[in-house]
């Protein structure tokens, strides 16, 4: 590299990062500066003229690129180098760090430093010089304040490379590396964190300005955090969660973390100093305080240990130190959630200032409560440390500890509930009042749901101390709602005065609140629970029939002001919740007698007694004490509030979804289903699902949810006994539905083009999908066969020859014909005299040829989204086509026996399909990915003899896609890559040499692409020496056919990779192979592609470690 190409790498890496013009006056996109600047990284012999840019470049974004370019080639040619060549471009490196470090940019500093830690994992076992960078980065951290922060960046780095796996390495390479710098190095970088900041505490680095004194106490402070979050014991904690695990220190760690020093030091710093390092102090106060139990030697020291944390953390509540600060309190909460999960109750009691911790905890949490508009996302560690205090109460004797401590602890739990209660029920008030400016809890669905988890236990601990509070609330305001709603009647709340519309919506508000702790604390009922049979069956009743009762009052207002006088949409969902919870903890026992007392049956095979059991006697108790009548009453009531739902909230998408989830899981259960068919109001769902019943059906969003409606009222009316109990067949429930299409099928062109047809078209394949979806044996798919066969199937091709263009009509369309085409446990199965399965072939093949052919004649979009417009359809016609094809129900045989061409038609339309979209297209959209490489690995497996006939160019074009998907990263595209390699090359190996015509085709193409074998040989050895590892099993599978078919495309492959090698490698890659081809039998049985799959394995292993590229 000379000046003048200098000058243009930083030109182009100014185009790049700025978007500024190149100066030398010549127009280049950022895409074609990234792409240029991309070659730096293609070969090893590019890193000289890298180390050239680092030497002479004044430019911050050419030193970046340099930098990166390097890391990415260490990382893939890393065989390459020898040791000593490795070590050279380790030192140098650092070398530039220390002379030019201070001075040149973060990201170009970040980038250097990231490209050493890389080089010392690749190396760690090479070379002791490797093991010994921590020795010299101490010199780093021995120079000025700025070599120092670099020290620590480095330092900070390497923990986080040797604790996160590379891509490309294996998981036990990771580990082995990971294991040793855990041994050899991490509490030496440890006490290098610790040391700094106790250097910052005493002021001992006199000469670091107030900006560089920050800046230290960041990356010490994130050191120490790093190093206590590593993966000690190979767990792989998922990070995703925020909380954290049981730290598994090492033992020589022990004598720091014991220290008490430690822990001092760390909320010294806390308290004194600013957020991002005060709440990273008490990260790592968190992680201290979460090590191993088995560190300490014994209880003593242990209870030492805890008894220094409960000092300082009563200290710190006394004082309130840093807790104005959002982050620091977020952390702090983390702290106190996190001791209970850590120490046992019984060692709690026993520390000293016991019972004044806890007063502290108990106002700290009342007073984050009455904050909640500070505190949303908080809020739940706290309500965790009491649940997990109460959780623990019957497993300490009462005389352990601190006297009264059961007693302060249910006093303080009864505190916290009630002030939660308080404080929300105020917050409805507050929020309104604020105009926009508050955010309402209620609409943060993810914190609610974290606090209304840990509710039940808390609440449970004092239940009828909690219960008598809930009442005391719920009684006046359902009483004061009940009121106003006799004042509205009919009318709408809009419409309401002012002053009114603004009670009713404090009031449905406070009811929300209630109704989710209600629904909470109910759905945390434990049939298992030693406590079962103690009476909280009978304030579990007391609370459900308030809430109940409201809503049996909601719809009553609805239906007599038929729909015009809603209650809130909060509400509605919060009812739902308490619905969800009610139905999973008492509707699993169901049929019950109607004396009430002979059997009822529980999810087991439960022994049918005279005498009920505990659990019977619970179950008949809470429905007597509600007072509202039997399970059914109740049951009949659930689903009446759905069957509202779903007439009069059909805008409302969260309403209707929530509402069929719970429809679902009802109908999904086997007592509840049992229960549901003897229901009047299912029967009146299950005779009446048309949009004029249930509007929601009409609105076009909506279309998802009629799927999952029908499919619903079919799965239950195909139930054991579904017909009779609800006094309907499938044909009288398909009525609507099948007279729809009649009148479509009636339609001429013109009519069913129009825009009237688009709505009712897109319902009923909607419909007929969700009726689908519910067949699940070969019964149930026949008389659904049965009814559109032949008068309706017709209509489908028709409608997908005129509605080819709207995406909106033919994915409905092709999603019902997906579903209807799929064979799943093995319900497509006619007689065999029956000829249906040829007929619904037929129709497949119309669909698809109708569609495929306009949407081929028509040009693609030059703007607007493209996968909508054009792929999307064409992806799930493929995908169709795939089901049909391989569904075992039809013998295509008969086609060409018969001349027919509906499959020849078929797979015409769907090759020109696939072909027709641009492989970068393909290959960018996962779902029409798979379904094209899906539909050539089907014509390879059941159709050669018509991929063999193709032209030579079309079927080049199809071998150089499936070469193409194989390298994608995508396992399951590359798996059926390589499965269609080995479905051709097992076709050729065995009929190579036969008079037969489709063998004369394919030595036709062979002849016109003679490197084809080979040159896929050669990728997929490649892969399987060089590339990620998720592919390593789907390329292996088609390797030992290809060998067989072509055994010099093997031998041209290996004799390649061996000229690569170096003399030393050559010798071990020889025996490499020598073994691999040892006792390989040249048979394609399972077995023998077993064994050599299993061969494949061990040469990547053993070839990997000398390989260079």
């Amino acid at each position: 590299m000379d000046e003048a190409q200098l000058a243009q790498v930083e030109s182009l890496c100014e185009t790049l990062y700025t978007g500024q013009p190149s100066s030398t006056g010549e127009k280049i996109t950022r895409e074609e500066a990234q792409s240029r600047l991309l070659s730096l990284q293609s070969s090893a012999s590019f890193i000289p003229q890298c180390q050239y840019i680092l030497d002479r470049s004044k430019s911050q974004y050419a030193l970046l690129v340099a930098s990166n370019s390097l890391t990415e080639l260490i990382t893939s040619h890393w065989n390459n180098f020898t040791i000593a060549q490795r070590i050279d471009i380790r030192n140098y490196v650092l070398g530039y760090l220390a002379n030019n470090g201070p001075t040149l940019q973060d990201f170009v500093t970040l980038s250097l430093i990231k490209l050493v830690c890389r080089i010392t994992k690749l190396g760690w076992f090479d070379d002791a010089t490797h093991r010994e960078l921590t020795e010299d980065v101490t010199k780093f951290l021995q120079a000025t304040v700025d070599h120092c922060v670099l020290g620590l960046k480095i330092l900070n780095q390497l923990v986080d490379e040797l604790n996160i796996p590379t891509s490309g390495r294996t998981l036990t390479q990771h580990r082995k590396t990971s294991v040793s710098f855990r041994d050899l190095c991490l509490f030496k970088v440890f006490q290098l964190g610790l040391t700094t900041l106790k250097q910052l505490q005493t002021g001992a680095i006199s000469t670091a300005n107030q900006r560089q004194e920050v800046v230290l106490g960041e990356q010490a402070l994130g050191l120490t955090v790093r190093c206590l979050n590593f993966d000690f014991i190979g767990t792989n904690p998922d990070e995703s969660t925020e909380d954290v695990g049981t730290i598994q220190a090492p033992t020589n760690w022990r004598p720091v973390l014991q220290d008490p020093g430690t822990i001092e030091l760390l909320l010294d710093f806390y308290a004194n100093t600013e957020p991002p390092r005060s709440n990273k102090a008490m990260e790592a106060v968190i992680l201290i305080c979460s090590v191993r139990r088995s560190l300490f030697p014994s209880d003593k020291e242990r209870e030492a240990f805890l008894g220094r944390v409960m000092t300082g953390i009563r200290e710190l509540l006394k004082n309130q130190t840093g807790l104005q600060h959002q982050d620091n309190y977020h952390q702090f909460c983390r702290l106190l959630g996190r001791l209970k999960a850590n120490y046992q109750l019984s060692e709690l009691v026993k520390t000293e200032g016991y019972l004044e911790w806890l007063d502290l905890a108990a106002s700290f949490t009342t007073q984050s409560i009455r904050n909640w508009q500070y505190s949303t996302n908080s809020i739940h560690y706290l309500l965790a440390l009491w649940g997990r205090l109460v959780a623990a109460v019957p497993y300490v004797r009462p005389e352990t500890g601190a006297k009264g401590h059961v007693q302060a602890l249910e006093n303080h739990v009864l505190n916290v509930v009630e002030c939660y209660v308080d404080s929300m029920l105020g917050s409805v008030e507050t929020v309104l009042r604020s105009d926009g400016a508050l955010e309402d809890p209620l609409e943060d669905d993810g914190s609610l749901m974290e606090q209304l988890d840990r509710l039940p236990t808390i609440c449970r601990f004092q239940y009828s101390s909690v219960a008598n509070i809930l009442v005391a609330k719920f009684d006046p305001l359902l009483e004061k709602y009940q009121e106003l709603m006799g004042h509205l009647v009919t009318s709408s709340t809009d419409s309401a005065p002012t002053n009114v519309a603004q009670q009713v919506a404090i009031l449905e508000g406070q009811l929300t609140w209630l109704t989710y702790i209600v629904g909470s604390i109910v759905g945390g009922h434990s049939w298992s629970s030693s406590r079962i049979g103690n009476g909280e069956e009978l304030l579990d009743a007391s609370l459900s029939k308030r809430v109940l009762q409201l809503a049996q009052g909601i719809d009553y207002r609805l239906t007599n002001s038929n729909g015009v006088g809603k209650a809130d949409s909060k509400l509605e969902v919060a009812l739902l919740y308490y619905f969800q919870n009610f139905r999973r903890v008492y509707m699993f026992m169901w049929e019950q007698s109607s004396t009430g007392s002979s059997s009822i049956s529980t999810m087991g095979s439960m022994k049918l007694e005279s005498v009920p059991s505990t659990k019977q006697k619970v179950y008949q108790s809470m429905f007597e004490s509600m007072g509202l009548g039997d399970h059914t009453v109740v049951a009949n009531l659930i689903v009446t509030k759905i069957g509202k739902n779903l007439k009069f909230w059909p805008d409302e998408h969260d309403i209707v979804a929530k509402t069929l989830n719970l429809l679902t899981d009802m109908a999904g259960g086997y007592s509840s289903s049992k229960l549901l068919l003897t229901l009047d109001t299912v029967k009146y769902l299950a005779s009446h699902h048309t949009h004029e019943e249930f509007p929601f059906l009409n609105v076009p969003s909506n279309a998802r949810h009629r799927t999952t409606f029908h499919a619903i009222l079919v799965r239950l009316l195909l139930s054991p006994g579904g017909e009779d109990k609800l006094g309907l067949t499938l044909d009288k429930f398909m009525e609507p539905i099948v007279g729809t299409m009649s009148q479509l099928g009636a339609l001429d062109s013109t009519h069913l083009r129009s825009e009237a047809a688009r709505m009712p078209l897109i319902g009923v394949f909607r419909d007929l999908r969700g009726v689908a979806m519910s067949l699940h044996n070969r019964r149930t798919f026949g008389m659904l066969f049965d009814i559109l066969e032949p008068r309706h199937l017709p209509l489908l091709s028709k409608v997908a020859d005129l509605w080819y263009d709207q995406p909106d009509v033919m994915i409905s369309l092709l999603r019902f014909m997906h579903e209807f085409c799929h064979n799943k446990a093995n319900r497509v199965n006619f007689d065999q005299s029956s000829p249906n399965g040829i007929l619904l072939f037929r129709t497949t093949s119309d669909v698809v040829c109708a569609f495929g052919r306009r949407i081929l004649a028509t040009a693609a979009p030059e703007s607007g989204d493209m996968y909508k417009m054009r792929y999307k359809g064409m992806s799930i016609a493929l995908s169709v086509l795939n089901s049909a094809l391989g569904g075992n129900y039809v013998c295509f045989g008969v086609f060409a026996l018969y001349n027919d061409p509906a499959l020849d038609n078929a797979l015409d339309i769907s090759l020109k399909m696939a072909l027709s979209i641009p492989l970068e297209h393909v290959i960018a959209y996962p779902k029409l990915s798979k379904s094209v490489f899906g539909f050539i690995e089907i014509i390879y497996r059941n159709h050669i003899k018509m991929t063999m006939a193709l032209d030579t160019s079309v079927f080049m074009q199809l071998m150089n896609a499936v070469h193409e998907g194989l390298q994608t990263s995508d396992a399951q595209i590359s798996s059926m890559c390589a499965n269609s390699i080995d479905h051709l090359a097992t076709f050729y190996y065995e009929n190579s040499g036969k008079d037969k015509p489709e063998v004369h085709n394919m030595n036709k193409h062979l002849a016109a692409q003679p490197n084809l074998f080979s040159s896929l040989t050669a990728t997929l050895f490649n892969l399987l020496l060089f590339g990620a590892p998720q592919n390593h099993w789907a390329v292996m599978r088609p390797m030992l056919s290809l060998m067989l078919a072509s055994e010099s495309s093997f031998t041209a492959y290996k004799d390649h990779l061996m000229s690569t090698q170096d003399s030393a490698n050559q010798a071990k890659l020889n025996e490499a192979f020598n073994k691999l081809l040892a006792d390989v039998v040249r048979s394609l049985e399972s077995a023998n592609r077993d064994r050599f799959t299993q061969k494949l394995t061990a040469f990547r292993v053993s070839t990997r470690g000398f390989l260079t590229l």
